[in-house]
């Protein structure tokens, strides 16, 4: 009885072995049949898994990267338009220092797409704080107008006039401001942008190279409604105050100069009857038309 019991056992385990071989054997030519470039070996198997993981995981790590990126430009972006500017600072050289200009670059880029000035705000702070050297390697030049050694041309999109002033003083000592056709670097179409920081923001006072003079407008509008530009000795009122705001047209970058008082865009005038030059003005209404009221900041 006892042999019979084994033969019956031994007879079992011959019949269960024939089955997953036969099982194996299907799901081989299973595989087979679906993929029939594949080549089914030990060694082809585990070379051909060893490779899907690694495309899979590299496909997996840029996404992973582009989002943490996009994460750390949300951060400084939320810091600027917050007007945290200690933070915004603290966070910028922490990203300048790990290799994140780009970082810096995309978020002052959403800033000019957006037509925000307080991207002159950032740039001043960051540079008072000591770290002029971050703005000098990722912040386009005219966004640095602010430091003291940095001096540009404005010049109309429009008409391509440059900004300049006559050389007749008039009755209370000022000069008009004018444009001059003749763009050529000369220190007077060479401009200084004096920044001052008053509330919490800053403005500018613009005075060219070649004099103490600052650029203003008038107290008394004229016949269009505008008031007329000059450069005087004085500089204490509001109307020698300017902020500067950024836009993105046809793909340049260019800038609104807007007076403090009047909340006026300065211009040119269409009239070359000044010797031919144009005369500068603050527009008198709010007309952001880029192509009629925006400048070059060429900085030299």
């Amino acid at each position: 009885m006892e042999l019979k019991g084994v033969v019956l056992l031994m007879c079992v385990l011959v019949a269960s072995a024939n089955s997953i071989v036969k099982e194996a054997t299907d799901n081989i030519a299973a595989v087979e049949t679906v993929n029939s470039t594949s080549v089914v070996s030990t060694v082809g198997s585990v070379s051909t898994e060893a490779t899907v993981t690694l495309d899979n995981a590299t496909s997996n790590q840029s996404p992973s990267m582009s989002v943490v990126s996009k994460q750390r430009e949300n951060k400084l972006y939320n810091f600027i338009v917050a007007r945290k500017f200690d933070e915004a600072v603290e966070n910028t050289i922490s990203l300048y220092g790990a290799g994140g200009c780009n970082i810096i670059e995309q978020v002052i880029e959403r800033l000019f797409d957006e037509g925000q000035s307080i991207v002159f705000d950032y740039s001043y702070k960051l540079s008072i704080a000591g770290a002029r050297y971050v703005a000098r390697s990722c912040f386009p030049a005219a966004i640095r107008i602010h430091e003291s050694l940095v001096f540009a041309k404005v010049i109309n999109k429009r008409d391509g006039y440059a900004l300049t002033y006559s050389r007749r003083v008039d009755s209370d000592g000022d000069r008009r401001i004018l444009g001059d056709r003749n763009t050529q670097n000369r220190m007077d179409i060479t401009w200084w942008f004096v920044p001052y920081w008053l509330g919490d923001r800053l403005y500018f006072q613009m005075r060219p190279l070649r004099m103490a003079m600052f650029l203003k407008l008038g107290n008394t509008r004229d016949e269009d409604d505008d008031h007329t530009g000059y450069i005087s000795d004085d500089h204490a009122t509001n109307r020698h105050f300017w902020t500067i705001q950024p836009v993105k047209h046809n793909g340049e970058l260019l800038f609104y100069i807007i007076n403090r008082e009047y909340d006026e865009l300065l211009k040119f005038g269409q009239s070359t009857k000044y010797d031919g030059y144009r005369i500068g003005y603050g527009h008198s209404t709010r007309d952001f038309n880029p192509n009629k009221f925006s400048w070059y900041i060429d900085v030299i």
